[in-house]
């Protein structure tokens, strides 16, 4: 038996589709590998008390729990976002519920059931890009910096940046609130927009696109390739910052291995040993004398990476680059391996 509870994306949406076919393949897997229990699943893509007003699944779980209901088995599957529930409402079901065993399934750090849905979706969207596509001639730029959603961590780096004199040595994009009914600066009062000469329509691919300020919501591409093939490190700029938050690795983490590109991680650190973890190399002891997974002011860590690249000349950024090009290739390599043995584990889950 198997009781199912959750929202998905809407299927129009980009990755819509492929949330509803995960969320469907897991129920089947579940019936299949416990048929004589009472099963529980919930996808917790907007679930939990925070969205009551959103939707009614938070309230059927109470139902469940008031009508005196038990289960065997919970499975917790979070698809495309980490879960937001607090621990204590992980508590009220698993208590209100009589829960046994408890399974977190998908984008759940160290899970025994963790997969990175944005690995293999991005391996499956992403253009085939030849070597000789995003292979660099000449840096112009020392980093790249895409960033889109203005929240805190973004814009305080921008400012940093702006402090430091940094753009010129760099390509930044920052968007604002405009036209937008939730507000990604939390209350702060001086907006920063960066644009580029580019055109968010064309990065519309599929699905629903928005943008903020001139910046587009582009998913699986590596931008415009002038501008990609002129940049040596790749900033990564995650949707999470704060270590104590579940963490989360999205698609643009993935950008800067398809694209040949060393990186940093301005988020979560942790994000570093769970690649190694994975197979995966770092590019931090070439700027061993920063102290980037430790040091807990990842701002000021990350200004002092792009001061230390600034400062070198374009010739002198072509050789760091082939310096680390053995490993920079090794990661291409190792990505789409990767990226297959996560979509098999979406299917095999109880193997």
């Amino acid at each position: 038996m198997i009781t199912v509870i959750g929202t998905t994306f809407p299927e129009s949406w980009q990755y819509g589709p492929e949330e509803i076919d995960i969320f469907n393949s897991t129920a089947e897997q579940i019936k299949q590998h416990f048929p004589e229990q009472k099963n529980l699943l919930i996808n917790t893509t907007w679930f939990g008390p925070g969205f009551i007003n959103n939707n009614n699944n938070w309230t059927r779980v109470n139902e469940l729990i008031n009508n005196g209901d038990s289960y065997d088995n919970l499975f917790l599957l979070s698809v495309i976002d980490p879960m937001y529930l607090r621990d204590q409402d992980v508590e009220t079901i698993q208590t209100g519920l009589h829960i046994q065993n408890t399974y977190l399934i998908g984008m759940y750090a160290d899970s025994p059931f963790e997969w990175n849905f944005h690995s293999f979706i991005t391996a499956q969207k992403s253009p085939a890009y030849t070597e000789e596509e995003i292979s660099p001639t000449i840096f112009d730029k020392a980093f790249l910096l895409y960033q889109r959603k203005p929240r805190p961590h973004r814009l305080e780096l921008t400012k940093r940046l702006i402090k430091e004199n940094l753009l010129e040595r760099g390509i930044v994009t920052l968007g604002s609130n405009d036209n937008h009914d939730y507000d990604w600066t939390e209350g702060d009062e001086i907006p920063i927009v960066l644009t580029i000469d580019d055109d968010p329509a064309d990065y519309k691919h599929n699905g629903k696109h928005d943008e903020f300020s001139g910046i587009p919501n582009d998913l699986v591409t590596l931008g415009r390739l002038d501008i990609w093939r002129t940049c040596l490190l790749n900033v990564v700029s995650e949707t999470e910052f704060d270590s104590w938050k579940p963490r989360f690795i999205t698609e643009k983490m993935w950008k800067p291995i398809i694209g040949l590109r060393p990186f940093l991680i301005h988020g979560q650190t942790s994000i570093y040993q769970w690649l190694r973890n994975n197979g995966f190399k770092t590019f931090n002891h070439h700027w061993g004398h920063i102290n980037v997974e430790t040091n807990p002011d990842v701002h000021a860590t990350t200004v002092e990476v792009l001061r230390y690249l600034a400062a070198k000349t374009n010739a002198e950024l072509m050789d760091l680059y082939t310096a680390m090009l053995p490993d920079i290739q090794f990661n291409r390599v190792r990505y789409y391996e990767f990226a297959k043995e996560q979509q098999y584990k979406t299917k095999n889950l109880f193997q």
